[in-house]
């Protein structure tokens, strides 16, 4: 990998560094302090909002990464109209979910949920990160980012410390991703004058993100619905307890999952501009990376992480102990989906992605059901795993001839690597 590669990599994975700190020992002393039950309304609220703030950002982060790697003057006016399409999807679908949280939901469920709707809204509004990361300059986000969870992370603990009503922790929500937008916003318009595009050129842009951003939208919704889907059928099958327990799990399981995404992101700036037989070549080579990287952090967790849960979370926290070595096992294969998904993009497979996820979840969602109205956590737990593996290996392998197969094949093979 070029020196720029991974000086841009080392600089994301430094953010997540901060990040992971915090959720591993501050956010489980929250969790720790007000029990499971506030931390279920907590995490059920912020995943209600994570659907909806990637549904808004309808796949243009991907399209825009593309479009700016190879060309960032065109990236920004295309950034542009984004954000007005993204704020426009974003209202559109707020409304009606905080109406359901107000009828169906206890009050706690309301407050948090109003909060996590200002976070997401600050989130879909921040194309400067991808502006950052596509132009290998992911310093700015990393030290953006790390003062916003800072901050957010401080309240939090001082808001637990001084066991304060759990609703002040909606000020920490709302600071994790105001501060980091601000920041950015400030030095991207220090650095760039942006003026909006001709209207003929407005409708042709909002069709071309209308066309690709449509599957590649639904594909976004879905991957983060396979953890969030688990945590909506608990819902009904089960508590906010549950919901806390399974969280719990889901977060030691998944805190390593930005180290490979780093390399992914940093990486693609250089396969995006690679023909057909050399972009083929590196993805081989990355998913190489990606899949060493992730043994390595399944072997960890496998070894700690039913301790590493009973020492952050507390004994309330026993249960979740038996879900982790699933989930880290699950969050594996979404690593090494991640390079199959941004490979299939670049050879502009948008109608295959639609194709995928639509059959993916006619075959998830009663799977998913079942499972966990049978086995309850477990069986959450079950549901992840399995919709990952079809995601990463069958419901990949129709894509072109079976190239997906073919990288991940060739990633095996030491000749890749000369």
């Amino acid at each position: 990998m070029k020196f720029s590669v991974m000086s841009n990599a080392a600089w994301m994975m430094s953010e997540k560094i901060v990040s992971v700190f915090g959720v591993i020992f501050v956010t489980s002393y929250v969790a720790k302090c007000f029990g499971p039950t506030v931390f279920g309304q907590i995490a059920f609220s912020a995943s209600l909002f994570s659907v909806v703030q990637t549904i808004a950002i309808f796949g243009t982060e991907t399209i825009l990464f593309k479009r700016i790697s190879k060309s960032a003057q065109k990236g920004v006016k295309l950034m542009v109209v984004a954000k007005k399409m993204r704020m426009t999807i974003f209202l559109l679908l707020s409304l009606p979910v905080l109406a359901y949280v107000w009828y169906a939901l206890q009050e706690n469920f309301v407050v948090f949920a109003l909060a996590s709707c200002l976070a997401a809204l600050f989130v879909i509004q921040d194309t400067f990160s991808v502006y950052n990361n596509a132009r290998l300059a992911s310093r700015l986000n990393t030290l953006a980012n790390a003062a916003g969870m800072t901050l957010s992370f401080s309240l939090s603990f001082l808001i637990a410390w001084l066991k304060l009503s759990p609703l002040f922790l909606t000020l920490s929500i709302v600071t994790a991703t105001l501060v980091p937008y601000q920041i950015k916003r400030y030095f991207f318009y220090q650095h760039n004058f942006v003026s909006a595009p001709p209207k003929y050129k407005i409708k042709k842009y909002l069709r071309y993100l209308l066309y690709a951003g449509l599957p590649l939208a639904i594909s976004s919704v879905f991957i983060s619905l396979q953890v969030k889907m688990a945590q909506f059928f608990l819902v009904g099958v089960g508590s906010a307890q549950d919901l806390g327990l399974f969280a719990a799990a889901n977060t030691v399981s998944a805190s390593w999952i930005f180290i490979p995404v780093a390399i992914i992101t940093s990486c693609f700036t250089e396969i995006f501009r690679e023909r057909s037989d050399m972009a083929l070549k590196l993805a081989a080579k990355l998913n190489g990376y990606v899949m060493a990287v992730s043994l390595l952090m399944l072997l960890f967790v496998a070894v700690y992480g039913e301790k590493l849960i009973i020492i952050l979370y507390g004994q309330d926290y026993t249960q979740s102990g038996s879900l982790v070595t699933l989930l880290s096992i699950a969050t594996c294969f979404s690593a090494m989906g991640t390079v199959a998904y941004r490979y299939m993009v670049k050879e502009g497979g948008f109608n295959y992605l639609l194709k995928k996820i639509i059959s993916l979840m006619v075959i998830s969602l009663p799977t998913s059901y079942l499972l966990i109205h049978l086995f309850g956590l477990m069986g959450a737990a079950w549901s992840v795993f399995i919709t990952e593996l079809l995601s990463l290996t069958v419901m990949n392998y129709f894509f072109k001839h079976g190239v997906i197969k073919k990288i991940q094949v060739s990633s095996l093979n030491y000749k890749t690597y000369r």
